[in-house]
């Protein structure tokens, strides 16, 4: 069996909007050849053959670069943490007053 990455980069799946009904739609191809020489799949709402490739968000998560929502939460805790305290400067400015 692969590992997921090698099955993420052989079988790409790209995003798709269609220009005669709006809808917004997934197409997993079978590898990144076949998308680049296939034509742009039909719409699988209208079935309008007038789709157009368009650019997916990402989000990148854990051993990949990216914060787990877990991660991101500590961060976040800690952020608020260090605001809530005083800095010493401003204690002594408060003390000399």
């Amino acid at each position: 069996m692969l590992p997921l990455c090698a099955v993420i980069i052989s079988m790409p799946i790209y995003e798709y909007t269609c220009a005669a009904c709006g809808a917004t739609f997934s197409h997993l191809w079978r590898s990144i050849q076949t998308a680049s020489d296939a034509p742009a799949p039909a719409c699988p709402t209208c079935a309008s053959p007038q789709t157009q490739r368009v650019l997916s968000r990402v989000t990148v998560l854990g051993g990949m670069g990216g914060l787990t929502p877990g991660e991101q939460a500590a961060a976040g805790a800690q952020e608020a943490r260090l605001a809530s305290i005083t800095p010493k400067e401003q204690i002594d400015r408060l003390r000399g007053a």
